[in-house]
């Protein structure tokens, strides 16, 4: 019997007080020095009969013990068929109307798609009764579908069309439909943004990239100028005038640019938008596999400077990037799929425009294993007690930054820094409030189990 390989014990969390914790179900126990001293004897020797044998029974029971590899097989595949199930009840589908975009931000990887890749209309009708098989094949009692390019804004018209459409179909199904809308904000403007609220429920998540200054350094029109007013204006107004919207602004930061998007916080609270706007959540830029290329050591800490200033200023009820948000992405669900202007389907939007890395096309034949996944990638991960939430991180990405379909993209020093402060401060907050605004333990305190 030993320590389940998805549990971390944290030792010293409070002298002579540790805490085990459970990736798989999201749960910990704390145990004294006699507590972990038994758990760390069980390895060679059966709990002692009487209350050790009775403690053993429990935490095994509740899955931080195992009696050996074959039981911690068996949490992972319950991991996996829940990853699979993804979104309860829900169809997800990323629609991709065009790969044209009407900027050319400095870091992205579709900016030469100028002026091609617009869906065509038969390919728009066979992806559109592809969709409606799809929902009717899945048992799903809802629909979303999330329009994204590309800019998904050059294309309003299809937009419209396409909504009104499946919602019409869900109604008569007794399905519900909502949508979602990731648009650089440019041509955002509140007749359209009217116009979709009025089919169904929906979001609309728009990107600034920190204050004018910096935003208009990445973010600009194809003749150099900047973005940051236009998109900036578009939000506010459909934040204001579109209550029905949910308006979200996310923003990409590179590293040293803290007191820049802390200015861009400061203009929305200026512009009354404070309970306004559903979230606000900025990400390193992803460059060569990972954020780390980008933003060095200091990505993990800016997003906390960054998350803690949200919150301080009313911008959004609790902080980002919270362990629970640790799960695995739509590229693991069963029922989600990514259909490209060409009509091709995928798994993960990372890598749409990629034949090669297509399960299927909207005008026939059976769908193929994801050449993502096929491979189970995360089986190389050794004994990282994070891949039950993580599965070998964002492999699109890893895909579409060059490497080999299939290849693990490692976030496994980053999760323990947030996974060790997050788990502890809950657990001083909930059993020892007097000790939650301590320091927590350094990381050299994490012990895996082996």
């Amino acid at each position: 019997m030993r320590l389940s390989r998805y549990v971390i014990a944290y030792r010293d969390v409070r002298a002579g007080e540790h805490v085990l914790y459970d990736v798989v179900a999201d749960r910990y126990v704390g145990l004294d020095d006699a507590g972990l001293a038994a758990v760390d004897r069980w390895r060679d020797a059966p709990p002692a009969p009487g209350s050790e044998g009775e403690a053993a029974e429990a935490l095994a029971g509740m899955g931080f013990v195992v009696h050996d590899d074959a039981a911690d097989a068996e949490r992972l595949r319950g991991a996996l068929a829940g990853a699979a199930r993804g979104m309860a009840g829900t169809a997800y589908v990323t629609l991709m109307p065009t790969l044209a975009c009407d900027l050319s931000c400095s870091y992205c990887i579709q900016k030469d798609h100028e002026t091609k890749g617009h869906m065509r209309p038969e390919v728009e009708e066979a992806a559109l009764a592809w969709i409606e098989r799809a929902l009717e094949g899945s048992g799903a009692g809802r629909l979303v579908v999330h329009y994204i390019g590309g800019e998904p804004l050059t294309r309003k018209d299809y937009v419209l069309r396409t909504a009104r459409r499946l919602a019409a179909r869900c109604r008569a199904q007794g399905r519900t439909f909502s949508w979602e809308l990731t648009t650089n904000g440019v041509s955002l403007d509140l007749p359209f943004a009217r116009a979709l609220a009025a089919v169904a429920p929906g979001s609309i998540k728009v990107t600034i990239d920190g204050d004018r200054e910096t935003h208009d350094e990445v973010r600009v029109f194809r003749d150099g100028r900047g973005s940051f007013d236009r998109v900036f204006l578009a939000m506010a107004a459909v934040a204001r005038e579109c209550p029905e919207i949910q308006v979200r602004v996310g923003g990409n930061f590179r590293a040293g640019q803290e007191r820049s998007f802390e200015r861009l916080l400061d203009r929305m609270v200026s512009e009354g938008l404070a309970g306004r706007v559903e979230s606000v959540r900025f990400k390193p830029v992803v460059a060569d596999g990972g954020c780390g290329a980008a933003c060095g050591a200091g990505g993990a800490d800016t997003l906390v400077q960054l998350g803690r200033a949200t919150v301080a200023r009313g911008l959004a009820p609790r902080m980002p990037g919270s362990i629970d948000e640790v799960v695995p992405c739509e590229l693991h669900w069963e029922r989600s799929w990514v259909i490209d202007p060409a009509g091709l389907v995928y798994k993960c939007l990372a890598v749409a425009g990629r034949p090669e890395l297509a399960i299927g096309d909207v005008r026939g034949g059976a769908l193929r294993p994801d050449p993502l996944t096929a491979r189970r990638p995360w089986e190389s991960c050794g004994d990282c007690p994070f891949v039950p939430v993580c599965l070998g991180g964002c492999l699109g990405g890893r895909a579409a930054t060059g490497a080999e379909p299939g290849t693990v993209m490692c976030q496994r020093p980053a999760f323990e820094a947030r996974f060790l402060e997050q788990v502890t401060g809950r657990y001083l907050e909930e059993f020892h409030p007097e000790d939650a605004a301590s320091d927590v333990p350094p990381p050299a305190a994490i012990d895996h189990a082996a």
